[in-house]
């Protein structure tokens, strides 16, 4: 089980975060697309997700574990399907093996506590 490596991709509204670590969950690689440079509504671009995939893909080949647990979070269902199928495509190429894919669909609440009434 220590042969495992965690991918996890988180997406913001404003930005997209790439997390590597392994299965300890001591990190081994953090990027985002604002830490490439890119500002603003260039960091959403998909060119900034290709240039973070390929930053992220260069250094899982440069580690040992080549079984991948991937974890994608985001708001937007749409987004994380894209995202999915890009960075799949990818893996099969380098033939890197997946053990598990979860993809968590945040959906905001905004609070739904029922409201207070004074009598």
């Amino acid at each position: 089980m220590n042969r495992l490596t965690s991918v996890r991709f988180k997406i913001f509204r404003g930005n997209i975060f790439l997390l590597i670590s392994n299965f300890e969950n001591k990190l081994i690689f953090n990027k985002s697309c604002g830490n490439l440079g890119f500002k603003n509504i260039e960091k959403r671009s998909n060119e900034a997700f290709q240039i973070l995939l390929n930053v992220g893909i260069q250094k899982l080949l440069n580690v040992d574990n080549k079984e991948l647990f991937i974890k994608i979070e985001g708001a937007k269902k749409e987004t994380l399907i894209q995202i999915y199928d890009q960075f799949i495509n990818v893996l099969k190429s380098f033939n890197i093996k997946i053990f598990a894919i979860k993809i968590i669909n945040k959906v905001s609440h905004n609070g739904c506590r029922k409201p207070y009434f004074r009598k």
